[in-house]
């Protein structure tokens, strides 16, 4: 912020303090991005790094904007009137509380729940690139492997393994079969990581509600810089801040809201009116090839608005821009390549015609890349040559207007794309309900219902406007390519509101900067009623909104819930109903092992029993209470699109299903190969309280009520502390332990030995089908000879017994 506030000193300060706020945020994704090439990410590197470049930049604004050495004052110049930031301010206000409630955790299997489990995983130092099952390792009967595998390929959608032909450079395949990669460019996982490392793994997406404040305000930001009168600049921003598809994003745990900031931001410094702050444009390119696959999509668009404007400025910056454009771009798939190349490479399925596909994309984007370089270095040569020394701006802008072919290029920039998208739906689709989700008109319903269409009339009838102002013609250009473009070519139709509509988020704002601009000479008197009617169509879209969460199926705290309940090195068994959802949070938070259930294996938990120690199991169903004990029950919401209750005119929905589901948390009892104080003080008899993970023995003859099955078993028993011997007068204190009144072995604790675990052994025919009790015999010592306030007997400090089956 300190930053920003010193480099728009010419500004007003809120300016500077929200461009501050959002060059952070791209400064965090250039520095996790550059961790996750070389595989160091951690939340606490990139922090850091964020810190140490947020600082570098601070300092390098100071020393570029002093205007005499040491004269600091010369520093500040803000403009500090709050009354011209109104606008911004009251409808950021109002907007606030329609994207406040987020949604909540989803789970694997759709982009938003993997990147909150991905952001999960960072949180709890799980950060390497490619992630691994190990409890596959530890089996080693070859039918529970294969059912082990096919759950992680068929309950952890979004954990990526390629198939043994695929082109990999990174995928490490020595590792095993159960190694994966986390589906997506982790940087936004990566946000989410430290916003929920700060605030509370509940809280990972409340930033998304700073980055759509953000947007309203540099909509704002950039009519002022195209001049829009003061009610036209309000619609904009109002339009942007009702806009549902822009709500929803900023609901979610989707990259889309931040990727919404990358066009208006590049905007924002395209148009500014001081031109030499126009090369920053490209920094908003960059955060887009360190964030998001889809840069080749609008490569083209930054390629067209920089080789625009360099032939209408003849400024060398835009010259410079063009072939750095497409070096950036080369960079970005390497590096993304690098980072995830299964769902890098995969993301280019839309080039991959004519012999295309993964084996040789890389040679293609190469390719490709050389040749638009060269493309763009001839095209600034041929420019400069032509350019004459007396060039002017001016004149050469009003030729341009005044030409009636440059003014018919522009009308069928507009009419192409229109007249493709309409006769190709007309001949495509025979209803209205297949018809209403052409991505056109999706854009309609969000940039304003009656908005958009008019501002397309009065564009066609008053082109001439648009071509007497380079920063007219980048919104023109941009919402050529972004709105008209995409919506014919690159994504014809929305399958369905809201997930698949977020791919229109990014681009709504040019559309309405477009519908401002085409707008604005009409003043209040068109544009006022045309938004209010928009306004109206899409009220009970945003009021449904307001209240209810979208694609849900399970809430924050009962995952924290059921995590505080699971131990380290316990094995967890995850339903098949929760596995995709809790699978690898559970293991993460806790450092469990986690399987999912095997309905065809009966003896499944008495195995995994005999390997891990305890089991717990999550479920749904109430389980038998002769063999489990319940530790924790719950309700959770399962919310997500219904795609039945859609609305007429646009099929956005007016209703989520939700409906109530039962979780339940058991302790396997029937079989258990380890106790411990903490967990298992109910099964303890003879012992005095609780001292955090540990207990003493209050009587010679305590006992330990366990479930095992017959067997001949090592048994350790863990001291939570050592004896006093010197105090209490003893060089050594035997233990003697009995199995269902049996002898099973006598141990010393000695000066040697003291505090360390005990080991004892117990055979076949000295265990029983089920219950068993292990008794503990240890003489008990006045506690009073350590501690004169102590007035307790005590016998041995017990943390744990574990039966491990003897080999």
């Amino acid at each position: 912020m300190l930053g920003g506030v010193v480099w728009f000193r010419n500004k007003n300060l809120i300016e500077g303090v929200i461009m501050g706020t959002v060059m952070w945020f791209f400064i965090h994704i250039f520095v996790s991005m550059g961790l996750f090439v070389i595989d160091k990410y951690t939340v606490f590197r990139t922090g850091f790094g964020a810190a140490a470049v947020s600082i570098a930049v601070f300092v390098l604004a100071v020393f570029l904007r002093r205007s005499k050495p040491f004269r600091w004052k010369h520093i500040f110049r803000h403009d500090l009137s709050v009354k011209d930031m109104l606008i911004p301010l009251i409808i950021s206000l109002l907007a606030l509380p329609l994207v406040t409630t987020k949604n909540e955790f989803f789970g694997m299997g759709q982009d938003q729940g993997v990147y909150q489990t991905q952001a999960i995983l960072f949180m709890n130092g799980d950060t390497k690139r490619q992630k691994d099952i190990t409890e596959y390792h530890e089996v080693t009967d070859e039918s529970e492997k294969a059912t082990l595998k096919y759950n992680i390929h068929s309950k952890l959608a979004g954990y990526d393994i390629p198939h043994a032909e695929y082109p990999d450079t990174v995928y490490d395949r020595s590792i095993g079969e159960s190694s994966g990669i986390i589906h997506g460019i982790p940087t936004y996982s990566a946000l989410l990581a430290m916003w929920g490392s700060i605030f509370g793994m509940e809280h990972m997406e409340d930033f998304e509600t700073i980055l759509y404040v953000c947007l309203i305000f540099i909509i704002y930001f950039i009519t002022r810089s195209l001049k829009l009168k003061k009610t036209t600049s309000a619609c904009v921003c109002a339009l942007t801040a009702l806009a549902p598809v822009i709500i929803w994003t900023a609901k979610s745990s989707l990259t889309e809201i931040m990727l919404t900031l990358v066009p208006a931001v590049f905007l924002y410094f395209i148009t500014d009116e001081d031109s030499k702050q126009r090369w920053m444009s490209v920094i908003p390119v960059a955060v887009f090839g360190c964030y998001h696959v889809s840069l080749y999509t609008m490569l083209p668009m930054f390629i067209m608005v920089y080789g625009g404007m360099y032939v209408f400025t003849r400024e060398r910056q835009y010259a410079v821009l063009m072939p750095v454009t497409v070096a950036g771009y080369l960079a970005s798939f390497f590096m993304m390549k690098q980072v995830q190349p299964f769902y890098t490479m995969n993301n280019y399925s839309p080039l991959f015609v004519g012999g295309i596909g993964v084996h040789n994309i890389t040679t293609v984007v190469i390719a490709g890349s050389a040749a638009a370089f060269v493309a763009v270095i001839i095209f600034d040569l041929i420019v400069k040559k032509l350019t004459k020394k007396d060039f002017s701006q001016k004149k050469f802008l009003k030729k341009a207007s005044s030409s009636k072919l440059f003014g018919l290029l522009l009308r069928l920039l507009i009419i192409l794309p229109c007249a493709y998208i309409i006769i190709k739906a007309f001949m495509t689709y025979s209803d209205w309900e297949s018809a209403s989700h052409v991505t056109l008109w999706g854009f309609c319903a969000n940039v304003g219902f009656l908005v958009m269409p008019l501002a397309i009339v009065s564009a066609l009838i008053f082109v001439k406007f648009f071509a007497e102002s380079q920063q007219r013609l980048v919104v023109f250009i941009m919402f050529f390519y972004c709105v008209l473009i995409y919506s014919a070519f690159l994504r014809y139709e929305i399958r369905y509101y809201f997930y698949f509509s977020r791919y229109l988020a990014p681009f709504i704002p040019v559309g309405i900067l477009f519908s401002g601009l085409a707008l604005d000479r009409f003043g209040g008197k068109l544009l006022i009623p045309a938004a209010a009617a928009s306004f109206l169509f899409i009220a009970r879209y945003d009021a449904y909104l307001i209240w209810h969460k979208d694609d849900t199926r399970i809430e924050w705290s009962v995952l924290s819930d059921l995590a505080d309940f699971i131990e380290e090195d316990e094995c967890v068994v995850i339903s098949n109903d929760y596995a995709s959802r809790l699978w690898l949070p559970i293991r993460s938070m806790t450092g469990a092992h986690v399987i999912p259930e095997d309905t065809g294996d009966p003896e499944q938990l008495d195995r995994l029993a005999a390997r891990y120690g305890r089991v717990m199991v999550i479920t749904k169903d109430i389980l038998d209470e002769e063999d489990y004990t319940a530790v924790y029950s719950n309700k959770i919401h399962h919310i997500e699109d219904d795609m039945v209750n859609t609305g007429t005119i646009v099929p956005m929905p007016k209703f989520f299903y939700s409906f109530l589901e039962e979780i339940h948390l058991y302790s396997y009892d029937k079989y258990r190969f380890i106790y411990t104080a903490e967990g298992d003080y109910a099964k303890m008899s003879g012992f005095g309280a609780l001292e955090i993970s540990f207990c003493w023995t209050d009587s010679e003859e305590a006992q330990v009520e366990c479930g095992l099955y017959p067997g001949d078993y090592d048994i350790t028993m863990e001291m939570g502390c050592g004896i006093p011997l010197d105090k209490i007068g003893k060089d050594k204190v035997e233990v003697t332990l009995l199995l269902n009144g049996e002898e099973i072995g006598t141990q010393a604790i000695t000066q040697e030995n003291n505090g360390q675990p005990l080991h004892f052994s117990a055979e076949e025919d000295q265990v029983l089908e089920g219950e068993n009790i292990l008794e503990i015999r240890a003489p008990l010592w006045s506690a009073s000879l350590s501690n004169p306030n102590d007035n307790r007997e005590l016998g041995i400090p017990v943390s744990s017994v574990r039966f491990s089956p003897a080999s």
